[in-house]
């Protein structure tokens, strides 16, 4: 028997076992970088999922009927959206929300009315009208009804059997879209459906 063949069979035994040691360890530093990442990928894309929710959803939704007031029996001069907040959203500063208006051939940004609450707008203006469960301050907040007024300024599409788009948008949310058309019939206060 030589004694160099079992010298050389246990350097080989060393050398194995350092090369499992390296890859035991490769693989752990590996599996540490992926599932670090993945975790932080995650959250990434659990943060994006919500902020998409948040966004996408209006938070703003009608709590009633549109209403339509009419000085002539030729036009609608205002339209009455009762507005409030769906369900989970948080409170909304009614001063950064923003009105457009919308007709087939126009587009028309409404401007706030100043003073903003408890008033009738001017003529290209809107306004908070009125205010249903409602605390002093002008936040939009669960359970509170606001009554918005808006008087557009082109009128063309507010005609019988004419169709027009109001837009109420909060800032950083989706925009509400209340899609209307105005009866061959016109009324003091006519129900735009």
């Amino acid at each position: 028997m030589s004694t160099s063949n079992s010298s050389d069979a246990g350097f080989t035994g060393l050398e194995a076992a350092i090369v499992l040691i390296a890859f035991v360890v490769v693989a752990a530093v590996f599996g540490y970088v992926v599932l670090t990442a993945g975790i932080l990928f995650s959250e990434e894309s659990r943060s994006t999922v919500h902020q998409g929710i948040h966004e996408t959803g209006s938070s703003v939704t009608l709590t009633g009927a549109v209403y339509g007031v009419s000085n002539t029996r030729e036009r609608i001069d205002f339209i009455i959206i009762p507005v409030g907040l769906t369900a989970g959203s948080d409170p909304i500063d009614i001063t950064t929300v923003s009105v457009r208006f919308i007709g087939p051939a126009h587009r028309k940004d409404i401007d706030r009315n100043v003073p903003l609450i408890d008033v009738f707008p001017g003529y290209g203006k809107w306004s908070v009208q009125e205010r249903f469960n409602a605390d002093s301050d002008i936040l939009l907040e669960a359970g509170e009804q606001y009554v918005l007024n808006i008087s557009p300024d082109v009128r063309t599409d507010c005609k019988p059997y004419r169709s027009f788009v109001v837009e109420i948008k909060p800032a950083g949310r989706a925009a509400l879209r209340v899609e209307r058309t105005v009866p061959g019939s016109i009324d003091r206060i006519t129900v735009l459906n």
